[in-house]
């Protein structure tokens, strides 16, 4: 029992000393400001006088969404004073990919500017190794003309490209080809 008393007046005088180093002063919370929700009342609002000169728009009805659209119009074929032909040894080659599926991608673009266009598959075609396929516009019957088509139909669309013998379809390196 001593021992209790002992300890509880150790404990006390602890807790004491502790308070008397603290400071004695104990702290109280800051007050709070009370903070009162606000009501924005709307402006009023002013109507403005309309113009005695100006006119209301004209009001177009909306269409239906399940209203069938009418087809786009064919897309004219570029005018040019050289023509494909059906045949012919000379050809442009206006892109080269490594997918089949983007060298289709470019050929469906040009056919939908009127433009005839293949695919042909190359080995390891010059610098390049591996499967790729060159995207050619043809055919020609001369150098001239598939410059001048070039010049004409395909540069203002942004294609650039050169003449090639058609024979080069298959070659990876191209032989004897000149510059549109």
């Amino acid at each position: 029992m001593k021992l209790q008393s002992v300890s509880l007046i150790g404990a006390i005088t602890l807790s004491c000393a502790l308070l008397s180093a603290c400071g004695s002063k104990e702290e109280q919370p800051a007050p709070q400001a009370e903070v009162k929700p606000t009501v924005e009342e709307a402006a009023p609002v002013q109507e403005a006088a309309p113009e005695p000169a100006q006119e209301e728009p004209a009001l177009v009805p909306i269409q239906s969404l399940s209203e069938e659209k009418p087809a786009p119009a064919e897309p004219a074929a570029p005018v040019s004073s050289v023509e494909q032909e059906s045949s012919g040894p000379f050809v442009i080659q206006v892109s080269i990919q490594a997918s089949k599926r983007a060298a289709n991608n470019v050929v469906s673009k040009l056919s939908d500017q009127g433009i005839k266009a293949y695919v042909a598959e190359v080995e390891n075609p010059g610098e390049l190794e591996g499967t790729f396929y060159r995207v050619r516009v043809g055919y020609f019957s001369t150098i001239a003309n598939a410059q001048q088509f070039g010049k004409e139909v395909l540069a203002p669309q942004g294609y650039a490209g050169w003449v090639d013998n058609r024979k080069n379809d298959r070659i990876g390196q191209p032989g004897a080809s000149e510059d549109m």
